[in-house]
């Protein structure tokens, strides 16, 4: 067998022989569901966009974020607050729907997020969140 047919013997079954990987960066999200880096049946905003960063379990009904922070240890602003610092959001809940507002209290431009979603906030809301509720119920009976 001569040298160069050798080699494009040689080099074909190496070519054959070397697994293909998927970046894993992504691969425990599905297209539309939420990540894994939420419990069960809870809900949680990231400090960057596309679930990046730090997170922080969202907290129901809380008609004020101030004083939760992302958790230490979970990413980039660990330990910085929730409170106007979200930049996107995933749910691993069955049936709750998450309403997020930029101002305290319920009030000012919102976001939802349905069960098993996630999404990065939209400008209105996004490093602008302060209170949290289920969707479309609200504490103060206001609703959407």
């Amino acid at each position: 067998m001569r040298k160069s047919s050798l080699f494009v013997t040689l080099a074909t079954a190496a070519a054959i022989a070397v697994p293909v990987t998927a970046p894993s960066a992504f691969a425990d999200v599905t297209p539309q569901g939420p990540t894994r880096r939420c419990n069960n049946y809870q809900a949680c905003f990231y400090f960057n966009s596309n679930q990046a960063g730090a997170v922080g379990p969202i907290v129901n009904g809380a008609a004020n974020l101030d004083g939760q922070v992302f958790k230490p240890g979970t990413g980039t602003g660990a330990g910085r607050p929730v409170e106007n610092h979200a930049a996107s959001w995933d749910s691993r809940t069955r049936n709750t729907s998450f309403c997020v507002h930029r101002d305290r209290w319920w009030k000012g431009p919102y976001n939802s997020l349905k069960p098993q979603g996630r999404k990065n906030l939209s400008s209105a809301v996004k490093n602008k969140n302060s209170s949290t509720n289920w969707y479309p119920r609200h504490g103060d009976g206001s609703g959407h």
